[in-house]
């Protein structure tokens, strides 16, 4: 990170999610501490959250954890159980190189089958790919009251799951599911889709509705 920071000091440090959780014993044991520190030395601006997230409950997210990180944590499609009224932040605004970069979050949408139950019980996850459009629409009104980004990048924590890393984009977008959603109905808005959850390992440049391509991107786990 440091290294690639030297050589693009404009570029900005984000992730898709798991940053807690799931960790070896000596960050585990610590109750992940020793994670985020190390995440808010490297400078981690904005997150979208990850299942693991809600490992020790919602109220462990949004207090102890959110507390201790020096990032903005992120879920569009995170709401309060029976509403439509988000239970995080939907999307963060990062300066880089002079522009605005709205980063906007999402998680699967299985995390209620990922984690303890009890832990999410006032939550409802919704679409992924609907909260994104949402909220990419929203930067990009000309509304200035209501949030606006130059450049919009989606962090889903959720991924493409067939094959190997050898496999191509049409094979996994053949293969349904989540990702083919996010390959196929992400809004035009979106400039750049960064995935997770599934650690795989590729970058592919994929049709953009209206013409071109944009990249997708997952850097394993």
């Amino acid at each position: 990170i440091s290294s690639a920071k030297a050589e693009y000091p404009d570029a900005s440090f984000i992730s898709a999610g798991d940053n807690v959780g799931g960790t070896p014993f000596e960050s585990a044991s610590q109750q992940d501490n020793p994670s985020i520190d190390f995440l808010n030395a490297l400078g981690l601006e904005a997150s979208s959250v990850g299942n693991h997230e809600f490992d020790k409950g919602f109220s462990d997210l949004t207090g102890r954890v959110s507390q201790a990180a020096d990032f903005d944590l992120l879920g569009a499609n995170v709401y309060e159980r029976g509403t439509t009224t988000p239970a995080l932040d939907e999307y963060s605004i990062v300066e880089v190189g002079g522009l605005k970069v709205g980063v906007v979050g999402a998680v699967t949408q299985q995390t209620p089958s990922l984690v303890s139950p009890q832990g999410v019980s006032g939550l409802d996850f919704g679409d992924p790919v609907e909260a994104v459009n949402r909220v990419a629409a929203q930067l990009k009104d000309g509304d200035a009251t209501n949030g606006e980004a130059d450049i919009v990048v989606a962090e889903y924590h959720e991924g493409a799951t067939t094959g190997d890393d050898t496999s191509t984009l049409d094979e996994q977008v053949a293969a349904g599911g989540a990702f083919a959603d996010i390959v196929g109905d992400t809004a035009g808005e979106v400039d750049a889709i960064f995935t997770a959850h599934t650690h795989r390992t590729y970058a592919w440049d994929a049709p953009a509705p209206g013409g071109g391509t944009r990249p997708i991107i997952q850097s394993g786990s």
